[in-house]
């Protein structure tokens, strides 16, 4: 009975390791399993996070890429973009008169302190075609009487339709003429000549320091005569707004006086190619200040 009792507890022992031994072996695949399990889904981790890192990298190159061209197309952006205002024309048959390739060669200075001689004539003078129909045609240096087409082509698309051109070129001795002139007229207000001609030469240049010797300049207005009151009118408005559009400067601004010498003018319009006009009109300059800035740069 003692045997029999001693090898059923042997038994009995047998089975419990067995199902130790089966029980660590299932907790084993358990564990392994499960190391498995999370190993996955830590490689999916890594490779979303490597996916995500990878796009947000290409979305940082094409924002690059996307800002360089941004970049691009501000140094290459047409007049009209930078400015801001629309050509109501075609302007591309114009281009090449309003912004000359060699914009300082229209730099020329002439006033009270820098004349010109009297056999000055400019080169390659043309008909202004927008001359007042009761005079002969005015002359221009034919750059310039291109970039004009152009300007007053383009205003009358704004309702600027009875703007003409009443002087333009004037020869050392022509405006010799009209200075003696308006000296002789306004004599008898003075106690001497010399008086008198300082009067006259705030309103009028003396022969060789008018800018309209260099072909140049024009004078242009829809008044019997050149006179202030053209400033008041839309058409005057039209024109100082937008003159530097087409290479044009308002030369004789009526904040300028004390630097031109001259009194306010309205009417009288000079050629100094859009590049050279259009800083001007931005910054308030009248010639001799750019020109100054131009010597100190």
């Amino acid at each position: 009975m003692a045997n029999k009792k001693t090898h059923k507890k042997n038994n009995s022992l047998l089975v419990f390791a067995l199902l130790l031994i089966l029980g660590a072996v299932i907790l084993f695949a358990l564990l392994i399993a499960n190391v498995l399990g999370n190993s996955e889904v830590n490689s999916d981790i890594i490779s979303n996070t490597s996916s995500a890192m990878s796009l947000n990298s290409e979305n940082n190159i094409s924002e690059v890429a996307s800002q360089n061209e941004s970049v691009q197309g501000t140094t290459s952006q047409s007049y009209e973009e930078y400015i801001g205002v629309d050509y109501a024309i075609e302007i591309d048959e114009w281009e090449q008169y309003i912004c000359p390739e060699n914009d300082e060669d229209y730099f020329l200075l002439v006033n009270k302190t820098h004349s010109l001689p009297s056999d000055y004539v400019p080169e390659n003078l043309v008909d202004a075609i927008n001359t007042r129909s009761d005079r002969a045609a005015e002359k221009m240096i034919e750059t310039a009487e291109k970039a004009l087409q152009a300007f007053l082509l383009e205003g009358a698309e704004y309702g600027v339709t009875n703007v003409t051109v009443t002087s333009a070129y004037r020869s050392y001795f022509k405006q010799e003429t009209i200075f003696n002139g308006y000296v002789n007229e306004n004599l008898h207000k003075y106690a001497t000549r010399e008086e008198c001609e300082e009067y006259v030469n705030t309103f009028s240049a003396r022969p060789g320091e008018s800018e309209h010797q260099t072909g140049l300049a024009c004078d242009m207005h829809n008044l019997s005569g050149a006179s202030v009151a053209f400033a008041d009118t839309i058409e005057a408005k039209w024109l100082a707004q937008n003159a530097h559009r087409f290479g044009f400067i308002l030369r004789y601004p009526e904040d300028k006086v004390d630097i031109t010498g001259y009194q306010f003018e309205p009417w009288h319009f000079r050629f100094v190619g859009r590049t050279a006009a259009t800083e001007m009109y931005q910054k308030g300059l009248c010639l001799e200040e750019y020109l100054e800035q131009l010597n100190q740069n």
